[in-house]
């Protein structure tokens, strides 16, 4: 065999066992349902129960979507604390997620300008 064929070969038998690790074997379902509980158990522990944490369709991108209403301070402290979860390399807010005004600014008295 010439080396172009031998290094074929190789990138050939590396996609192959990557997408049996990734398919029937199960490490990319493990590493989805292990993410999502642990961002779940996060998610209690501040008590959050209407946010939501899913990893995105493809687990290879270790990305995990936000959903549900938080403010701005909310939305920025999980992205912190989630992403520092093992397996996390990315966070993301839905964008159909609500941002939520806890602390309403107050309208100037009339006449005060």
């Amino acid at each position: 065999m010439n080396r172009k064929a031998i290094l074929a070969l190789g990138a050939l038998a590396s996609v192959g066992v990557a997408e049996l690790w990734h398919g029937p074997l199960g490490a990319a379902n493990e590493l989805q349902a292990n993410t999502e509980r642990r961002a779940r158990n996060l998610l209690d522990y501040y008590e959050l129960p209407q946010v939501t944490a899913r990893m995105d369709d493809a687990p290879l991108t270790r990305r995990l979507i936000l959903k549900g209403p938080a403010d701005d301070f909310q939305r920025r402290a999980l992205v912190e604390k989630v992403g520092e979860l093992p397996g996390v390399d990315e966070v993301r807010w839905d964008s159909a997620s609500p941002v939520i005004d806890n602390f309403p600014r107050r309208a100037a008295p009339p006449g005060s300008r």
